[in-house]
């Protein structure tokens, strides 16, 4: 009996102590929690406009931060002008009452912190339209040389993208059998997306890098070319589907002041292909990289951070690349062609 009552009284007594430990838990849990979303709300806070993420309006002040530490990756903050440019912003953004305010002083520290191919966009610059008259490329053939015309690519459409480069490639294809040399015909191409461009031709480049973009502290990323299209840093963006090469032949690409950017880009892929020769004025000059990064507002910063670097290792320091036989601009396709005769493509 004494053990019977002993054990009866004991039960109770006993879970007094287990009720207040599982609160002392709860409580321990909720505070971590909250701890964690605390700790999570800070890091959005910092780290969240990187990735277009507020938690609420940013000030001008917060905005010009925001925007100056984007510029600090330009591929010209190791000027001398940049320190200053990015104190002026800094500087504005403590009278400002709006982020608008502060478009001109961000528009210069755009062009001092990433050059001549970098530009500032007010919000209604970067929801502007491009314009839709731009043509399409085209792949004609005549007497044995195929001359593949590519215009400049600025949609942001995938489809429009897609179509592009799938219109070279089919074209590239049905001509390759009849074909004993080509004409890439760049002139007037003043760039947009290179991807397009370059997936449209892979048949007629070799497999493996193509160029690169080296950044001001040298770190290099890749341009590569294999059946199914253009990779950048190992991604495909505009897949055409596995191509075969064409076998090897001469290739004539014609390039003139007006061949800028991406069209330059596309340049600079053929610069040390065997069989490629260049014939024309020396391009724009705009050979560099751009990165597109969006502020609160809708404001966007177009900011170089590289280089092009082509397969040979030569690096163009946002130069002009130049011919290998100049002619004027007019004359480029004739002197193309009579170097095409020389190769043994009669026409």
């Amino acid at each position: 009996m004494f053990s019977s009552r002993a054990s009866v009284t004991a039960s109770p007594s006993g879970s007094v102590p287990r009720r207040r430990r599982r609160a002392v838990v709860t409580t321990i849990l909720i505070g971590a929690f909250a701890g964690v979303i605390a700790l999570g709300l800070v890091a959005v806070d910092r780290y969240g406009p990187r990735f277009g993420l507020y938690l609420v309006p940013p000030s001008p002040q917060k905005y010009a931060e925001v925007a100056v530490e984007w510029l600090d990756g330009g591929y010209h903050t190791d000027d001398p002008e940049w320190p200053a440019a990015r104190a002026a912003v800094l500087e504005a953004s403590r009278s400002a009452r709006s982020s608008a305010e502060l478009s001109p002083v961000l528009e210069h520290a755009t062009r001092v912190a990433g050059g001549r191919h970098s530009r500032f966009l007010t919000a209604e610059e970067a929801s502007s339209a491009p314009a839709e008259d731009v043509p399409p490329p085209t792949v004609t053939s005549e007497g044995g040389v195929t001359t593949i015309v590519l215009p400049e690519m600025i949609s942001p459409s995938p489809d429009d993208q897609h179509a592009y480069a799938a219109t070279v490639a089919d074209g590239i294809d049905r001509a390759a059998a009849d074909t004993c040399g080509w004409v890439i015909d760049l002139r007037g191409n003043t760039g947009g997306n290179m991807a397009p461009m370059l997936s449209g031709v892979v048949a007629l480049l070799p497999d493996g890098p193509a160029l690169s973009f080296r950044s001001r502290q040298g770190g290099e990323t890749p341009v590569t070319i294999g059946s199914r299209g253009v990779a950048i840093a190992g991604s495909v963006s505009v897949d055409v589907g596995p191509r075969a090469k064409v076998a090897a032949h001469s290739i004539a690409v014609l390039q003139d002041d007006g061949t800028a950017s991406s069209g330059e880009a596309v340049l600079a892929a053929f610069r040390g292909v065997d069989g490629a020769r260049t014939f024309g004025l020396d391009s724009a000059g705009y050979t560099s990289a751009n990165v597109s990064r969006t502020l609160y507002d809708g404001a966007t910063l177009v900011l170089t951070e590289s280089e092009y670097v082509d397969r040979t290792g030569h690096g163009y320091a946002e130069g002009p690349i130049a011919p290998d036989e100049r002619t004027p601009a007019d004359a480029a396709d004739t002197g193309a062609r009579a170097w095409l005769r020389d190769q043994g493509c009669a026409q």
